[in-house]
């Protein structure tokens, strides 16, 4: 049972991830493995990145 509902998800969460990365202009082959791997945690994964970007990019910004 397990191994249907693997085949059922993965495609699905590729899918989409794959849409995230191509939106925001990243490799999609790298988060496709990476939706391959860990399956629909690779959605949430693609927003902390984001977020986890955005703060560095504020942190590293100059101040006037």
């Amino acid at each position: 049972m397990g191994y249907v509902l693997f085949v059922a998800i993965v495609p699905g969460s590729l899918l989409i991830v794959d849409y995230l990365a191509r939106e925001r202009g990243w490799n999609c082959s790298r988060w496709a493995v990476a939706s391959v791997t860990i399956g629909l945690l690779a959605i949430p994964l693609i927003y902390l990145v984001e977020a986890a970007y955005a703060v560095r990019k504020m942190i590293a910004a100059p101040r006037p």
